[in-house]
């Protein structure tokens, strides 16, 4: 067995002695927290060798349960696990279903049989429903449910429900949920060099007691608090200068609320440059096409990273001969993209090519209650998001399929 962290150990310990019903780790990323839950969940299913019952794995997606459980499942058990027509795959002679559960109906694929035992993959990327089906469903005597989570808004259910809940009995005086709470620091294999480089790199605020110290905190106050006017403009006479390997570009359609496209530079060591920003209110799809035109005969044939929102307008760009992508639209995960590349110093702005941009960066706040950004001062902002996020996402599509 691989060595464990001493954090590791104290969750293995209270699994195998206390038996919680419900066994919850919550915290950092890169903390160690799935691993050990993986351990734990195949010692579960081993207890019951051979004897036909059914299990499951809860996750995301089908592919992040691949990569964030089954990769490492096969690597502790030395062979491949393959899922069958029902998505089950075999093992210590058990069925273990794997569910995908993030949809509103995703309980549904839960519904109709009775489980020895469960493992949730991140938590909070699951539906609520989901996450409750199948705690109920796993009814068989002496089951028990694992679940892993990185924190989000402390009114999310799995903080409410479960985290908030620790220590919580049943009538026989059995432990019904123990939590654990990661931080970075209890990985302690982790080399230090790259924890450093973490911290640097993580944006300051939600993210940074999210990210590192396993927080359940709310968003609150300005957005993008590393935005360094001193460090993130640039001039153009300066950017004239620099040696542009690439240009991309993107677009937050609109029309009472300001439609943007934004033209991006990226140089020889990966920094990118909002080089050109046209932002407007009132204006047809007919303006648009003109601005993309234009860009495309000073540019090439770039990517125009679209707002899915309106497919009418990314259809009619691609009529006209634009390589029109949609987007990829995650909002935190792209902020926390942006905002980490202002803070590390790889995302700058040509001060002189943009005005909308500099009314919303210094405006564009969270909503301390949803915990998403308050939809104000937001246009040219999502358009950065939807040129950094979805250019650096299929980048990294691209190398992990060579």
């Amino acid at each position: 067995m691989a060595e464990l962290t001493p954090k590791q150990k104290e969750v293995m310990d209270c699994f195998i002695h206390e038996k919680p019903k419900i066994l919850a780790a919550s915290g950092a990323k890169r903390a160690g927290k799935t691993f050990v839950l993986i351990l734990l969940f195949l010692m579960h299913i081993a207890k019951f060798e051979n004897q036909g019952l059914s299990f499951i794995i809860g996750g995301s997606t089908q592919a992040s349960i691949r990569r964030n459980v089954l990769n490492d499942m096969e690597a502790i058990l030395g062979k491949e696990l393959k899922l069958d027509k029902t998505n089950a795959v075999r093992v210590f002679g058990n069925r273990v279903y794997c569910f995908d559960g993030t949809n509103a109906d995703a309980w549904k694929k839960a519904r109709g049989f009775t489980a020895a035992g469960g493992f949730l993959n991140e938590g909070t990327a699951l539906h609520d429903m989901f996450v409750k089906e199948v705690i109920s469903r796993c009814s068989y005597p002496g089951a028990q449910i694992l679940l892993d989570t990185n924190p989000e808004n402390p009114a999310h259910p799995v903080k409410t429900d479960i985290i908030d809940n620790d220590g919580q009995t049943l009538d026989s005086g059995r432990l019904n949920i123990k939590v654990f709470h990661f931080t970075l620091f209890d990985n302690i294999f982790l080399d230090p060099e790259y924890v450093e480089s973490i911290i640097a790199s993580t944006p300051t605020g939600m993210f940074t007691d999210r990210d590192i110290h396993g927080l359940w905190v709310s968003a609150e106050g300005i957005i993008y608090k590393d935005f360094n006017k001193d460090r993130n403009y640039i001039s153009s006479e300066k950017f004239n200068k620099l040696n542009i390997v690439k240009y991309f570009a993107a677009v937050d359609w609109g029309y009472e609320h300001f439609g943007a496209i934004g033209v991006f530079a990226e140089d020889e060591h990966g920094n990118v440059y909002l080089c050109e920003e046209y932002a407007k209110q009132h204006e047809e799809i007919d303006y648009w096409v003109d601005i993309a035109k234009d860009i495309k005969k000073r540019y090439g044939n770039i990517n125009f990273y679209c707002d899915s929102a309106r497919p009418e307008h990314v259809q009619r760009f691609r009529r006209e001969g634009l390589r029109a992508i949609n987007a990829i639209k995650k909002v935190i995960a792209g902020i926390e993209e942006v905002a980490k590349m202002f803070k590390i110093g790889r995302l700058f702005i040509v001060e002189d090519k943009v005005k909308r941009f500099k009314d919303e960066i210094h405006q564009y706040a969270w909503n301390g209650t949803t915990g998403e950004p308050i939809k104000l001062w937001d246009d040219v902002l999502d358009m950065i998001r939807y040129g950094i996020y979805t250019h650096y996402q299929k980048a990294i599509l691209k190398g992990k399929n060579r």
